[in-house]
């Protein structure tokens, strides 16, 4: 009898234990029911925010689309700082390292959460290339090329806000549209090619020393075949590949390339930013001398800044908009006035930081092609870009010479409209022709531009087709014509 009782109290416990678990398991999964459908609540929100699911795309392929954006857009983390190696203090190159990276992403967080868009904007290459010129050209110090830069971005702002954008466009002839590019191109691949960036000039011409020349040579031949492939990432492993080799030539002639490892912090140098960059403006420099000369000087070359952002986001824009059919039902990019809102202060917050202009790039198409499709694609971008805060010390084991090839390879792709041009027509053909290798030529992308729309003028007008010329045009005519002649007065 006592054994029963016994063995009935211990299935009595066993039970009792069983329906303890039941219960705990029961409290377990509300409460992770709870999680998850705050969970849900939270992801619904994000994709509703984002418009996610409307426009046909996922968590999934927005992180993958932000991951492939930053592996095609990251070289500009030493292309951009490498342009000013040579006009700045030692100290600049750290600063405009993490001026690069706060432009990118200030500016590519607002294109994310204001216009939604999977856009990717940071310091242009062009512009940069431009004001590099400028510099060392000795027209302006660099601390009045900023201020060009910051009244440039200040100039899109307005035009955009009132509607002169696109007057401006009109204005400019469409021969000269196409041109613009192309010439920046050409001005770029100067760049690319010179004895302070590659060296590849020096190395043809038999006046090459040291190794960096053939460092620069393979370092564009892997990026071009690798772009001809379309590997995406191709200047980002040209450049990595260039720089390998460039540590292997150190080792064998007895250079340690690590050394910069550990005589440099891999905390981010923000302190260089603010002592060598941080609103480094002189606006008063850029009106000493002839006043007038002065004046029409920085009107010209804050005009052609805005020209080259203005035709390069509208081209950027639209074909990164018609790549993941992110056009309305006029044929307009969704929240176009809001994108060039966004590039416009781009180019005040930049300049402030000590950078020339930001703008989209086009390489956001790879992000497109895997794809994003919203602004949570930019986020994670961002993300990715502030963590590389980190690795400055491992950043500055790239020479600029594996860098410079991206900008002869950035150059080459320019000249994709060339074919638009119609040569046969003289009308067209000679202000192009004039335009793109004026630019080169004269290491200044907006002498070309004036020279161009001179000729224009004055062909047009003595053909007798003076009527076809738009009203602004023969403005901004009468304006490059005044500097030009300031030059001799």
């Amino acid at each position: 009898m006592k054994e029963e009782i016994k063995e009935k109290s211990f299935q009595s416990d066993e039970i009792n234990e069983e329906i303890k678990i039941d219960i705990e398991n029961d409290e377990n999964n509300l409460e992770n029911n709870k999680n998850n459908k705050k969970k849900s609540v939270f992801l619904q929100k994000v994709d509703k925010f984002f418009k996610i699911s409307e426009r046909g795309s996922s968590f999934k392929k927005e992180f993958l689309g932000g991951l492939v954006n930053f592996m095609v857009i990251s070289y500009i983390m030493v292309v951009i700082p490498g342009l000013f190696s040579g006009v700045g203090a030692e100290g600049l190159w750290k600063a405009l390292f993490v001026a690069t990276i706060l432009t990118t992403i200030l500016a590519t967080l607002c294109m994310a959460l204001w216009a939604n868009l999977p856009i990717i904007l940071a310091p242009g290459i062009g512009v940069a290339s431009f004001v590099v010129g400028l510099i060392e050209s000795g027209q302006y110090s660099y601390s009045q090329a900023m201020s060009i830069s910051f009244l440039a971005g200040v100039l899109f702002v307005i035009i955009t806000i009132t509607g002169l954008r696109q007057k401006i466009v009109n204005a400019i002839p469409s021969s000269i549209k196409l041109a613009i590019p192309i010439g920046v191109g050409l001005f770029i691949l100067n760049v690319g090619l010179s004895s302070s960036n590659s060296g590849i000039l020096d190395l043809l011409s038999g006046n090459a020393t040291g190794f960096s020349a053939i460092v620069a040579v393979v370092s564009f031949i892997i990026m071009a075949v690798l772009y001809v492939k379309k590997v995406k990432g191709a200047i980002f492993y040209g450049i990595l590949g260039g720089t390998l080799l460039d540590i292997i030539i150190k080792f064998c002639v007895g250079t340690n390339p690590f050394e910069v490892l550990w005589t440099n912090s891999f905390l981010p140098p923000f302190k260089e930013m603010f002592e060598y960059s941080f609103l480094q403006f002189d606006f008063a420099g850029l009106f000493t001398g002839n006043i007038f000369t002065a004046i029409t000087s920085v009107i010209l070359t804050v005009f052609a800044v805005v020209l080259m952002d203005l035709f390069d986001t509208v081209g950027t824009l639209l074909a990164t908009a018609q790549k993941g059919n992110l056009l309305d039902e006029k044929g307009n990019v969704i929240n176009q006035s809001r994108a060039m809102m966004i590039d416009g202060s781009g180019a005040v917050v930049s300049s402030c930081l000590g950078i020339p202009n930001a703008s989209s790039y086009v390489e956001s198409t790879s992000g497109i092609a895997s794809g994003a499709r919203t602004g949570l694609s930019g986020l994670w971008t961002c993300l990715f870009f502030a963590l590389s805060l980190f690795i400055s010390p491992i950043v500055m084991l790239i020479p600029v010479y594996a860098t410079a090839p991206a900008l002869i390879l950035v150059g080459i792709l320019m000249f994709d409209g060339v074919n638009k041009l119609d040569f046969k027509d003289l009308t067209v053909a000679i202000p192009a022709v004039l335009t793109i290798i004026i630019m080169p030529l004269s290491n200044n992308i907006s002498i070309g531009i004036a020279v161009g729309l001179i000729a224009y003028t004055f062909i047009m007008i003595m053909t007798g087709q003076f009527k076809k010329i738009n009203a602004f045009t023969y403005v901004i005519t009468i304006l490059f014509l005044v500097y030009f002649i300031t030059q001799y007065i």
